[in-house]
């Protein structure tokens, strides 16, 4: 089920290209899903199902018009890459074969500095787990380390992760999704759901990653930097989607 890489769609001024996804220590296998969204084969559908589901999706992003995607989240877009892989925890979580190919996007884009009043604290204390009643629903942004902001988001049947840079200098990282119980009360790091490439922020870029929402679940978004030896967690927003 394997394909070629997908092909790349710039709006303005292309960046260089993105890397591979860095792997930080050991990361927990996702579970399957006990229920996906319809539309989405059930747990253990043939092969043939799965392969058709998956192609669906990869020709209706091609058709995506990514500008206006940015733009409905108050951004203006810089590029947009449509990126083939077969990524064994992702399968795992809907029910699907391991060597599935299905695919992910790539954006960097150009966001408006959020709202402060509106952010959590998304910096991450020494026990690495902040206890709050509940985590919410809908789309959530938090402050981080860095300085930056991140933010977890559900549109067009896709589940965004999004941080934007606001140091000073460049920053390389990589964003990563894990996937939470809905009852979840922190933004833990949960079973691995999505991994984005390896990428370098430069100060006020904001790089996405997302991915076609297959189950409702809690998304928990963190953002990865690269230090000397591996990488440290420098935030995290999560939220019911």
């Amino acid at each position: 089920m394997r394909r070629t890489p997908g092909r790349r769609i710039s709006a303005g001024l292309a960046v260089a290209a993105l890397a591979a996804a860095a792997a930080v220590a050991t990361v927990s296998p996702a579970g399957a899903a006990s229920e996906n969204l319809p539309g989405v084969p059930a747990p253990g559908s043939t092969d043939a199902a799965w392969q058709e589901w998956a192609d669906a999706e990869r020709a209706q992003a091609e058709q995506t018009d990514w500008a206006a995607d940015s733009r409905s989240r108050g951004c203006t877009l810089v590029e947009a890459t449509v990126v083939d892989e077969v990524d064994a925890a992702y399968n795992a979580a809907m029910g699907a074969p391991a060597d599935l190919s299905t695919h992910r996007v790539d954006m960097v884009e150009e966001c408006p500095e959020a709202d402060a009043g509106a952010l959590a604290t998304g910096g991450l204390t020494s026990s690495d787990k902040v206890s709050t009643q509940a985590i919410g629903s809908g789309n959530r942004c938090a402050s981080t380390h860095g300085p930056g902001t991140i933010c977890v988001s559900s549109s067009g049947g896709r589940i965004y992760a999004s941080w934007k840079y606001s140091g000073s200098g460049s920053v390389s990282g990589f964003l990563r999704i894990y996937r939470i119980p809905t009852s979840a009360d922190s933004c833990y790091r949960g079973d691995t759901w999505l991994t984005g490439p390896s990428a370098t922020w430069s100060s006020g870029m904001t790089r996405s990653v997302s991915k076609a929402r297959t189950t409702y679940s809690g998304y928990s978004a963190h953002i990865w930097k690269k230090v000397a030896i591996g990488h440290t967690d420098w935030g995290r927003a999560c939220s019911k989607l």
